[in-house]
């Protein structure tokens, strides 16, 4: 089975919008930015709300490559071990950050606790795969007696159809803030769905997909920009004005350009070293980025810096402090159960060589 060398790309590329989407958060908290240069930040950040969903993408993608007609054994077991496990090590990780800092209660940490396991932070992205994962098991038996335009409509309209319907009819944002209403409107698989049948099908038929992507690469270049330009207007116009992936109008956005991302990153024949192991790196990178970006707003006085600076400082310190803390912590026995595997390239396809045990 030809491997899917994009996948290194793509997740890089992920992992780094998504640390550059939370250092323009620490940009506009710590400095107050106001006015034209508060809406810049505004702009940037929603350009890069791709990052969250692109990460389903390449998860379902990769997956689907490997396993096309039959799960193997130990799937679940593999990944529980080293995406879920550090998920929830970094749960109660900020949940004992979050106590130590506010001087909390036991009863508050354990309520922060139980909000985190249940993906209220950062990492909730953890908890979407999660379901794909068991959905997958189903849908790998059932999903061959549909058409694929079936399939692709009803789940788009499905996604689209219930982030409009919470965010516009069923919930008030301003007046009701419940953890179910997060829970509902960001980590339940239903909204995210439409990604995952994109992915399952275009890593089902890679080779199709590639094809597809030669052919048509400028047309969903223009989609794209098309579909940006949506985003911007419904966010600068009020519309819906919530800084977060869990958008309808980010879905058509996100697979236009995972497309024309994977289109370019194919065109290269050679994949750096570097690439190889900063996606490696990147799950790790995902789940410790905002602690160092936290402490480094904390700890470090940058009061008299420009907004600019302030940026490239967070997100240089993002990049490169969890990379040092995931080496070393991957030394320890216990290491990738807390970081996850800092896998390398062939170990990050060793199973799309043969449908061996995961």
């Amino acid at each position: 089975m030809k491997e899917m060398k994009e996948v290194y790309w793509l997740r890089s590329i992920a992992c780094l919008s998504v640390v550059l989407i939370h250092a323009v958060s620490r940009v506009l908290t710590d400095l107050s930015v106001t006015g034209d240069e508060r809406v810049i930040y505004r702009t940037l950040q929603m350009i890069l709300l791709y990052g969250t969903p692109m990460f389903v993408l390449i998860s379902t993608i990769v997956m689907t490559h490997a396993y096309k007609e039959n799960i193997p054994k130990g799937f679940l077991i593999k990944r529980i071990k080293y995406i879920l496990i550090p998920y929830l090590v970094m749960a109660a990780f900020y949940a004992a950050d979050k106590s130590y800092r506010y001087e909390w209660t036991i009863n508050d940490f354990a309520r922060e606790l139980g909000y985190n396991l249940l993906g209220h932070w950062h990492g909730y992205f953890v908890l979407i795969i999660f379901q794909f994962y068991l959905l997958h098991l189903l849908f790998v038996k059932y999903i061959n007696r549909f058409k694929l335009m079936y399939v692709l409509t009803v789940s788009f309209f499905v996604s689209v159809g219930y982030w409009v319907s919470l965010y516009f009819y069923f919930i008030d944002y301003v007046n009701h803030s419940s953890y179910l209403t997060f829970f509902f409107s960001r980590v339940l698989f239903i909204g995210w769905l439409f990604y995952y049948v994109v992915a399952y099908y275009c890593g089902r038929n890679y080779e199709r997909f590639i094809e597809m992507l030669k052919r048509n690469w400028m047309l969903i270049g223009f989609c794209a920009l098309a579909s940006l330009a949506l985003v911007q207007f419904i966010y600068h116009t009020g519309i819906l004005m919530r800084v977060t992936s869990a958008r309808f109008d980010i879905i058509p956005y996100t697979v236009l350009l995972f497309f024309l991302f994977f289109f370019f990153v194919s065109k290269v024949n050679r994949i750096p070293r570097w690439v190889v192991s900063f996606s490696g790196y990147s799950y790790g990178i995902y789940l410790l980025h905002p602690l160092v970006q936290t402490v480094l707003s904390r700890r470090v006085q940058m009061t008299e810096t420009t907004e600019f600076i302030y940026l490239i400082v967070q997100f240089v310190a993002g990049v490169f402090v969890p990379i040092v803390l995931i080496y070393v912590i991957s030394k320890l026995p216990f290491g990738a159960f807390v970081v996850g595997k800092t896998a390398t390239r062939k170990k990050v396809f060793k199973e799309t060589e043969e449908p061996k045990a995961a």
